[in-house]
């Protein structure tokens, strides 16, 4: 007897899925597997480097004057300062003279129509929204995003309580007390920031953010160590707040 009479190709039956349909629930148990096992890979793979999301943020700032000339604006800033505005410099081609920021245009626009003998204008800051991933850790990412988070916050803490000065709501020893309790929350995030700098000492956006922390810091320590009732306050405030806006901004521009 020779091999080949041990082969019966007619029992032998090739079977796949092009020939014959899967049964339902066959179908529906191989669907819910391959599901959990894209979310399992997205989660172990994917979603520590997709970072976190900061909220986009819109600020107006009320002018008092634009010029072409740096030396018109610097005339017309130390007028607004005088008047308790801030007087920052605004460029982006034309020199934009800072009153003030805040929070809503219907404030900005608000406190225009009370100006007289001043060439009023909005400007608009807009931080956008982006994903912090800055790092390849979401968790730090996700720390990062706090920091810079408590930065947009701080300052609309200060937009905030100049309006409630100008409003007579408060008073500039009530603001100085306030600021100074959050000394300690600035030096808290800088310690923070370090710390990830430390992990990752080559992410040049860090030393970025860190630039910015040590300069808000020293303005805004500069800013409530002047003696409470001499005038300069609101103008302190307003001026920091505008400065230190456009700076974030170009900070998350940067991420």
């Amino acid at each position: 007897m020779h091999i080949k009479d041990f082969y019966t190709p007619h029992i032998i039956k090739r079977r796949g899925f092009g020939r014959k349909k899967l049964s339902k629930p066959f179908a529906f148990f191989l669907a819910i597997v391959l599901l959990v096992g894209a979310a399992v890979s997205a989660f172990v793979f994917i979603i520590p480097n997709i970072g976190v999301r900061l909220n986009r943020r819109t600020y107006f700032v009320l002018t008092l004057g634009t010029s072409t000339s740096l030396g018109e604006a610097e005339s017309l800033s130390s007028e607004v300062k005088n008047g308790g505005g801030g007087g920052f410099i605004i460029n982006d081609g034309i020199f934009h003279v800072s009153a003030a920021a805040y929070l809503t245009r219907q404030d900005a626009d608000g406190v225009a129509a009370r100006m007289d003998g001043f060439e009023t204008g909005v400007f608009v800051v807009d931080v956008p929204r982006v994903r912090v991933r800055a790092m390849d850790n979401r968790a730090d990412n996700r720390a990062l995003r706090d920091i810079l988070l408590f930065s947009a916050q701080l300052i609309e803490y200060v937009i905030y309580q100049n309006v409630r000065l100008d409003t007579e709501q408060t008073t500039d020893s009530a603001i100085i007390y306030l600021f100074g309790i959050r000394l300690e929350s600035i030096k808290e995030q800088i310690a923070k920031l370090e710390n990830l700098i430390y992990l990752h000492y080559d992410n040049q956006f860090l030393v970025y953010t860190l630039e910015f922390f040590v300069y808000f810091l020293y303005d805004f320590n500069k800013m409530i160590s002047i003696t409470s009732g001499d005038g300069l306050v609101t103008h302190r405030l307003k001026y920091f707040s505008v400065k230190h806006l456009l700076r974030y901004q170009a900070l998350i521009y940067a991420l």
